[in-house]
């Protein structure tokens, strides 16, 4: 008895031009900082449809937006911050 095929329902990685992320990214209300994003890029589903936003800025932040099928969306806002210790 064979198995029935599965249709794939991965996700594709791309680099995305910042033109067309950072619109869906201000409809989302993501908080930008001024400037380019250091590096933008999204996965797509089979129809080539963004389902996923994740930019990265020079001054840390990061922006990440997740968008379902049905349109709703949720979406993460974070910072990397650097602690060193000083010695007194």
């Amino acid at each position: 008895m064979s198995r029935p095929q599965r249709k794939k329902r991965g996700l594709r990685k791309v680099q995305l031009v910042p033109a067309r992320a950072i619109p869906l990214l201000k409809e989302a209300g993501v908080v930008l900082p001024d400037g380019e994003p250091e590096i933008i890029y999204g996965y797509l589903d089979r129809s080539g449809g963004p389902r996923r936003i994740i930019a990265r800025y020079p001054d840390g932040w990061r922006a990440d937006l997740r968008i379902r099928v049905d349109g709703s969306f949720s979406l993460t806002q974070s910072i990397k911050i650097r602690v060193t210790a000083h010695e007194q």
